[in-house]
């Protein structure tokens, strides 16, 4: 593959000292407590605020981050951390009773809501895969192997796709179907799959895509809809049913990676329409940016927010330059742009939760239980990846 021009104006190490400076060493100082439960809501000047409690999402998500910030610098601080979180998970989170994962504890460690949701379950796997990988613990790969038992048996539906959410006794609660959670569960299934003698998950992963793309993307237009019926038909708008272009550029990515992984090279048609379609109705060609969510007809609402961001820039930068699509550097360009002058708090740094095209910040807090900066992680991450593979082009040239 040959190195552009334009690839020479992307600037990785602005990602790379992004992450290492401005993101992971704040969360590390602000969220960590004594006892391992990781506190999500911060303030603009990443000072707590007055909710001493975390979830299975924001607990997971952080141990991701933790995770990624060991491999990278071999901080202990980082490994101390990912060991303290799991093991809070493991003692407080988890339900001895019934199995599976609470949803809500405290910093004592009192459950504050038992129910349980596929989300909630995914990240859990998601987080366990991670801290196993960096620490070692059997204890976190058998407790992600547990959760895939319990995704399994309860959560998986007889179509294929996942129940939203269960009482802790395991009851199942009303709540609108989704393909977020399955998106989720897919992208945890690759990183358990990734670790040494799991490579069977693989299979997993490719059942799930597999019901995804001939069951839930509409098959005349290639589009992915957010919201289902029980049945996993698409819900109308008037229920709920939008189109989220964040998870298009999500997907794409995914998809990319489960095909390195030596799943379907087919999926890379479907991840190159998720592409397509993400810039057409989200991309803003004046300012930079993506809108999302749109309607099922495909208009965009006026809303950038900082995770739908972060996943359009890393599936650009992966698909420009791994799949040469060189008619993606200018709106990742712009999206970049538009990022640094709109989303990095230039004074505090981390990012604001969404900004206007005018630069106007409509909310400063840094975190709460879904805002842990998972996705401007996974997005430093893919950049400082192909910071590699660009190096090493040009050394063969």
């Amino acid at each position: 593959m040959k190195t552009t021009s334009a690839e020479n104006t992307i600037d990785y190490g602005w990602f790379r000292t992004h992450l290492l400076d401005d993101i992971l060493p704040r969360w590390l100082s602000s969220s960590v407590t004594d006892n391992g439960l990781f506190i999500p809501h911060l303030g603009r000047r990443w000072n707590r605020l007055e909710k001493e409690y975390g979830t299975t999402v924001s607990q997971t998500r952080l141990l991701y981050n933790f995770s990624k910030g060991y491999e990278l610098t071999g901080d202990e601080a980082y490994l101390k951390a990912v060991e303290l979180g799991a093991g809070f998970l493991l003692e407080r989170f988890w339900d001895a009773e019934n199995g599976g994962w609470f949803h809500a504890c405290n910093t004592n460690g009192e459950v504050l809501d038992p129910n349980k949701f596929s989300y909630g379950h995914t990240f859990v796997l998601f987080g366990f895969c991670h801290a196993f990988r960096v620490s070692g613990n059997r204890a976190f790969k058998n407790a992600a192997l547990d959760t895939w038992e319990i995704l399994s048996e309860h959560f998986i539906d007889r179509y294929g796709g996942l129940k939203a959410a269960m009482t802790c006794d395991f009851k199942e609660r009303t709540e609108p179907n989704s393909q977020n959670p399955i998106m989720h569960l897919f992208e945890a299934i690759l990183a358990f799959g990734a670790l040494d003698g799991m490579d069977y998950m693989f299979r997993e992963a490719e059942r799930i895509a597999d019901f995804v793309l001939s069951k839930l993307v509409r098959q005349d237009d290639h589009i992915l809809p957010e919201i289902y019926t029980s049945d996993w038909m698409e819900e109308q708008a008037g229920k709920g049913g939008r189109i989220d272009i964040g998870h298009a550029f999500e997907w794409a990515f995914l998809l990319s990676t489960a095909v390195e992984s030596g799943l379907p090279e087919i999926y890379l048609d479907q991840a190159e329409h998720f592409i397509d379609y993400g810039l057409r109705i989200g991309f803003d060609s004046v300012e930079g940016g993506i809108y999302s969510p749109a309607s099922p007809e495909g208009v965009a609402k006026d809303r950038k927010g900082w995770w739908e961001q972060c996943e359009a820039t890393r599936a650009l930068m992966r698909f420009a330059v791994v799949h040469n699509r060189e008619d993606l550097w200018l709106p990742l360009r712009k999206t970049i742009d538009f990022i640094q002058q709109n989303f990095v708090d230039p004074e505090h740094r981390g990012w604001f939760m969404s900004a206007g095209d005018d630069g106007t910040v409509h909310w400063q807090n840094k975190g709460d239980e879904y805002k842990v900066d998972y996705h401007v992680v996974g997005m430093c991450m893919e950049a400082i990846r192909l910071e590699h593979l660009h190096a090493d082009r040009s050394a063969n040239y």
